[in-house]
């Protein structure tokens, strides 16, 4: 059960424990955490973040391609300088992506100058190409010159670790042939309608953490699922609450996003909600290969790639 049934003081109280998982670096990471992306009003994401920490959440997500890393450390900043929360009790991550002109020290650099920050937890090569241009040509930095430059960033203390995100199988084969440091994420698009079974259990098995993006598929859809209503009331829980933990339950990182905090507690407390075996069964049903992020759908993006076939 959720924390439905306890007072909202017990609630408040229990959302602070922390619950993480170690990456191969050694390092905790929460396995709750606060998307970004879309996330573009200064005034929002400060009360959102400081939000977000008071009911427990301890991990941000944000990307250079975002386009909000100034904000989010011009929010990090005003809270850091109210002396509640500091530096080590939170766990950031971004992303770069390979652009072959791209000097990545430079890059990195220029994020953290941006969070205001002098190193960031967790930095993910967020693509292994960049979108082509005319006629399909691509012009983008191949993932072993990448990866040796982000290596570069992670000994140079830029990052605590380093990781990918939106790599199949066969990227991380060939990555792992080549790499000195192993990369301790994979953060793809995982959620009841595109489980990913295979690639996460893969993953999982050597090491690499999963982190979920558009955990909770595209909401407005999923809400009236009736097998998910079900579960939902059978919990007296919320269906955002059964989608969530449905991953956490595997050790999959989520990091959903809103721009709503009342929505942050809510979605947070899908750590402490407990789905029996029928539950999970009824959702495994569920999986089909439905994406959100969709190469039909983001053209201006893929130009015509089908990157995830």
């Amino acid at each position: 059960m959720g924390c439905s049934s306890s007072s909202e003081t017990r609630c408040d109280e229990t959302l602070q424990v922390n619950k993480t998982i170690q990456l191969s670096s050694g390092q905790q990471i929460p396995l709750f955490g606060l998307g970004t992306y879309e996330s573009n009003n200064k005034d929002i994401m400060t009360n959102l973040i400081r939000t977000a920490l008071d009911k427990g959440y301890r991990l941000i997500d944000t990307s250079k391609i975002y386009q909000n890393e100034k904000m989010i450390g011009s929010a990090l900043k005003e809270i850091f300088s109210e002396g509640k929360y500091k530096r080590s009790d939170i766990f950031i991550v971004t992303k770069i992506i390979p652009l072959k002109q791209q000097n990545t020290e430079e890059a990195v650099r220029g994020c953290l100058q941006d969070l205001q920050l002098e190193y960031v937890d967790l930095l993910l090569l967020h693509w292994s190409f960049v979108p082509p241009g005319d006629n399909l040509q691509f012009n983008h930095k191949p993932v072993h010159t990448q990866w040796k430059e982000l290596e570069d960033a992670y000994q140079k203390g830029l990052t605590k670790s380093i990781g990918v995100s939106n790599f199949k199988t066969q990227s991380l084969i060939d990555l792992l042939s080549y790499s000195k440091i192993k990369p301790v994420v994979n953060q793809i698009e995982v959620h009841v309608f595109n489980q990913q079974k295979r690639l996460v259990e893969f993953c999982q098995s050597i090491g690499i953490q999963i982190m979920a993006y558009s955990p909770m598929a595209k909401y407005d859809k999923i809400v009236n699922n009736e097998t998910l209503k079900k579960i939902a009331q059978k919990h007296n829980v919320s269906v955002a609450q059964v989608l969530l933990q449905y991953l956490l339950q595997k050790k999959i990182i989520v990091i959903p996003k809103t721009e709503k905090p009342e929505r942050l507690q809510e979605n947070y407390k899908s750590l402490f909600l407990k789905l029996d075996e029928n539950d999970n069964q009824q959702i495994l049903k569920l999986d089909s290969n439905t994406r959100v992020v969709d190469c039909q759908h983001y053209q201006n993006f893929f130009k015509g790639v089908p990157y995830f076939d």
